[in-house]
């Protein structure tokens, strides 16, 4: 099969815009005759015409019906997605492929064939599957451990949306007396620790006859811990933070959004005001324009921002208690809801709203099996925390597997209406809308429904689900529950202390303490 070459993308986008044009005109109709009943706006429908922007799939559909095109535009936008779905794998290949070789080069020598080539070699066939998620942060871990007294660079790899970015470590020997005490020369000691952006963590290597254990605290943390002991100074090292596959989750997610948003700190406020024009309509389907120059990780705060107050604006005086469907299906998307600090606010108060109604409250997740199976051990926990983090706010998760309900948008479901809110997926920035059209709340009333009464971990109490999707995630659930009783008790600053205003570690603080405290 021929690679896609980013002209056919282009030029199918203009086939199609030139399509829509064609139809409205000959109808007689102007462009705003035809946003007006699609629920868009004049200059999106310009846009799309000129093949400027690409839009959702429900304004397609909408336009099809409006315009009697026999599915020709709808066709048409489905067949641009699937050239630019295999466009973008084709791209991911590539990059894997060329990642995987520096990788190996850069590494160790090809002609002496290591224990640490062969893993490489290992992570890189798992890789094929793993759409970007380049290897696991434990397993870079492992191979740390064996080189104390010495400077590393740990990558936090990336990711379907993780830029991916480097870690400093700094590692000195330590001994476990029942505490993890490490020795650091005086000369290590200084300022370069308390730097305000670059992450750094400070790590003791302690060895025993079992094996060896890395222990670490964020740099600015260490800096305020460090007592003068003669010619070296002691470093005390709680024992919580051990590196290992949790406290490695939550270090990968937060160096990757931290970058991201630090450096588009100013961009990102002017995305932002930008933004704030389309929260007067009802419906929006924005498309990347509006973020050009953002980091994909900010263009998810911003999408993510915007639907959180879309749905606040639209769910004001709701009487039915609603059913939500969430999008997310792997951990880098879940980390969102631990980190970004106005999901955790967004998120207490919807519980808040519905507290005193005896009707629970469910959110529906679709996590098919690929997802899963593609997923690192470190993304699974975050999925897994981040529907605790929900659970801990008295929300009852269902899951589905099924991969068809995975292309359902964002939802806030009741009788009468849905308010859609997508922004992880989404062909643009987001896409939100408020509707009661019969064809679509029986649609998702239909898939709200099989979901509740087919759900992998229907059980009846917290502890019992979130056993179950430790089960279906395949992880250890009496390991991960001992741990998040650990962290519950320290939080994680000590170890991944956010720079950046825009994200917070309570969301992950909380869910590990909900976790901890079930029985």
């Amino acid at each position: 099969m021929s690679m896609i070459d980013p002209q056919q993308l282009q030029d199918a986008k203009h086939a199609l815009g030139r399509l829509l044009r064609d139809l409205r005109t000959a109808r007689g109709l102007r462009q705003k005759d035809v946003a007006e009943q699609v629920h868009s706006t004049r200059s999106t429908v310009a846009n799309v015409e000129a093949g400027r922007q690409m839009v959702d799939r429900i304004f397609w559909q909408q336009c099809d019906t409006l315009l009697g095109a026999g599915q020709q535009l709808l066709g048409g936008y489905d067949a641009y997605r699937r050239l630019e779905q295999q466009h973008h794998a084709e791209r991911d290949e590539a990059a894997r492929r060329a990642r995987w070789g520096a990788a190996a080069e850069a590494a160790i020598d090809p002609a002496s064939p290591s224990s640490e080539l062969v893993a490489l070699r290992q992570r890189a066939a798992l890789d094929q599957t793993d759409r970007g998620l380049s290897l696991a942060i434990t397993s870079l871990l492992d191979l740390v451990v064996g080189r104390a007294g010495e400077d590393h660079t740990l990558d936090a790899p990336s990711g379907r949306y993780f830029p991916g970015v480097p870690v400093e470590v700094r590692v000195y020997p330590a001994v476990d007396d029942g505490r993890i005490l490490a020795t650091i020369p005086r000369a290590d000691g200084g300022k370069e620790w308390q730097l305000p952006v670059q992450r750094r963590l400070i790590a003791g290597r302690v060895t025993t006859p079992e094996g060896d254990g890395l222990f670490a605290l964020d740099s600015r943390q260490a800096s305020r811990r460090l007592v003068d002991v003669g010619d070296d100074t002691r470093l005390l090292i709680p024992r919580v933070y051990q590196l290992d596959a949790i406290t490695a989750a939550v270090l990968w997610a937060v160096a990757n959004l931290d970058q991201s948003l630090l450096l588009d700190d100013a961009r990102l406020e002017t995305s932002r005001a930008a933004a704030a024009e389309y929260s007067r309509l009802t419906r929006s389907a924005v498309s990347g324009d509006i973020a050009q120059d953002l980091d994909t990780v900010s263009r998810l705060w911003l999408g993510s921002a915007f639907c959180a107050d879309h749905i606040s604006r639209h769910s004001t005086g709701l009487v039915d208690v609603p059913t939500f469907w969430t999008r997310e299906q792997h951990g880098e998307e879940a980390s969102t809801w631990l980190l970004f600090g106005h999901k955790l606010r967004y998120l207490a108060a919807t519980a808040e709203q519905f507290t005193a109604t005896t009707q629970p409250i469910t959110r529906i997740f679709c996590i098919p099996a690929t997802a899963v199976t593609t997923s690192t051990e470190s993304e699974r926990i975050l999925l897994l925390l981040a529907i605790a983090l929900m659970e801990s706010f008295n929300i009852t998760v269902a899951v589905t597997d099924e991969p068809e309900y995975g292309a359902l948008p964002g939802l806030v479901l009741t009788k009468q209406r849905a308010i859609v809110a997508t922004w992880i997926r989404a062909d643009g920035v987001w896409h939100v809308d408020v509707t009661d059209q019969r064809p679509s709340l029986a649609e998702y009333h239909d898939a709200a429904g099989h979901v509740k009464a087919h759900s992998l971990i229907a059980a009846d109490t917290p502890g019992t689900r979130l056993h179950a999707l430790a089960g279906y995630l395949d992880l250890d659930w009496h390991w991960l529950r001992n741990r998040c009783a650990e962290l519950g008790e320290y939080g994680f600053a000590g170890i991944a202390e956010p720079r950046s205003r825009l994200l917070s570690l309570d969301g992950a603080d909380r869910a590990c303490r909900f976790v901890g405290s079930l029985p």
